[in-house]
């Protein structure tokens, strides 16, 4: 019996870390975009904010998005999920980066900065693109 409840007691804990996920509360927007709001100063507003102002721009897209919304010192950072090897295949597609953040910073959270990271499946950063200076970082070399 106690090995019973040991097992049940494993399989209780795998799934309440399973569900408790480190990349933020998850805020499904919908069948196709979803955002996580990760740390104390982003609420649920700013990602549903953030999560209809894209599934707009992108209606007719039927690819699945994973964002992830942080907030520090003031500034959002916005990870995106992306395939690296359509951005290896296409480095224009860096130019459109930089026009997502700049429409971020100005329709979505006017009056902050705003940076935008494209990220890995787990939101491991690639590649930064912030506000006016035209900052731009990359995590990894290609």
């Amino acid at each position: 019996m106690k090995k019973l409840q040991l097992i049940v007691a494993s399989i209780l804990i795998l799934f309440i870390t399973a569900c408790t996920s480190s990349y933020g509360k998850k805020i499904k927007i919908n069948d196709t975009l979803e955002i996580y709001a990760k740390g104390d100063s982003v609420t649920d507003a700013d990602a549903k904010k953030l999560g209809e102002y894209l599934a707009n721009l992108w209606k007719d897209s039927k690819n699945q998005k994973s964002l992830q919304l942080l907030k520090t010192n003031g500034v959002y950072e916005v990870k995106m999920v992306i395939d690296v090897t359509k951005l290896k295949a296409d480095s224009s597609l860096e130019f459109g980066f930089m026009v997502i953040q700049s429409m971020l910073e100005h329709d979505v959270f006017p009056g902050s900065k705003v940076k935008f990271t494209i990220t890995d499946d787990v939101f491991k950063p690639i590649k930064s693109f912030q506000g006016d200076s035209g900052d731009t970082s990359s995590s990894s070399k290609s």
